[in-house]
């Protein structure tokens, strides 16, 4: 048995309701009040479901981490086991070592970049133990860096046995570039930081030998006309004569784009007149900001961890 009931409707309403035929009304108003209630019954299972959908997804990203880290952990241990696998790092020497070429940047005005050369910066200043980091894009200078932040990823390279995936080295990426770029003994290769623990050689000027309009050889290694090394971590083959001759091994994003063989670069291989060691490791070359790092080896057929 119905009941009749009172609806208030505002001046609009009213005047849409007045031209509704009067025997049409009651039907109106009991489809309207069905259809709301099946939708409303809908929208909340409707959201019920994304709910939980949404709660699903939040626990398998969860779950990725967690295996992830658990991974990570996994070879550390293995590698902290492995006796012939562990690197020694002194991490006083290596703070040390990090300031003094901090300071060395500040006083020539020198910038380095981000492993793909896009972005720049260069050393602000050096404060209470700490590297504060000028960003070039942003002007920014407050972000930095303590000895302590460099002490963890020292212990997180050690433990994963000299080679780590960029970004595990230190987790903020503009810190990562820096400290990569001020140590001689650390080089970003096919998307991990690396360390060198053979002897290595800071280039200078007189390193560089006399190519005698010769052709390199065709591995990585020292010639009487040629030099190995690595330039921001590429494999390089480097001689002098009018210009500066450069042969890349394998692509630089900067230098030598196409990752090409000796054969390939016998007619365009990287050359410059412009060039010089301003530090011992660091070339700068051309008529703008351009800096290199660059590192020899002792050993005539040196070998790095790819």
């Amino acid at each position: 048995m119905g009941k009749k009931v009172n609806v208030w409707l505002d001046d609009k309403s009213l005047e849409i309701w007045e031209k509704i035929p009067s025997g049409e009304r009651s039907n109106l108003i009991k489809d309207a009040i069905k259809k709301s209630a099946t939708e409303t019954k809908e929208d909340k299972k409707e959201r019920l479901l994304r709910m939980k959908i949404s709660e699903f997804e939040e626990h398998s990203r969860t779950l990725d981490v967690i295996e992830e880290k658990r991974d990570k952990l996994l070879i550390e241990i293995n590698n902290l086991r492995d006796q012939s696998s562990l690197i020694e790092i002194d991490k006083d020497y290596f703070w040390g070592t990090i300031c003094d070429v901090a300071g060395q940047y500040i006083c020539g005005d020198i910038r380095y970049c981000s492993y793909s050369f896009k972005s720049k910066y260069s050393i602000a200043k050096i404060e209470q133990e700490k590297i504060y980091i000028h960003n070039l894009r942003t002007n920014r200078k407050n972000s930095n860096f303590s000895k302590k932040t460099v002490e963890l990823a020292i212990d997180r390279l050690i433990a994963n046995g000299g080679k780590i995936p960029i970004g595990d080295f230190i987790p903020v990426k503009m810190h990562e570039y820096t400290v990569v770029a001020l140590h001689p003994r650390l080089y970003e290769r096919n998307g991990y930081v690396c360390w060198i623990s053979q002897d290595i050689v800071k280039i200078e000027n007189d390193w560089i030998p006399e190519h005698e309009g010769k052709m390199p050889p065709n591995e990585w290694r020292t010639t009487e006309n040629f030099l190995a090394v690595l330039i921001d971590g590429r494999k390089a083959l480097i001689g002098q004569g009018r210009k500066i001759v450069i042969f890349f091994l394998e692509s630089h994003n900067k230098m030598n784009e196409d990752s090409s063989s000796i054969l390939d670069q016998i007619e365009m291989p990287f050359q410059t007149k412009h060039w010089s060691f301003i530090l011992p490791g660091l070339m700068h070359w051309g008529h703008d900001y351009n800096f290199q790092k660059v590192i020899g080896f002792t050993n005539s057929k040196p070998v790095i961890r790819d």
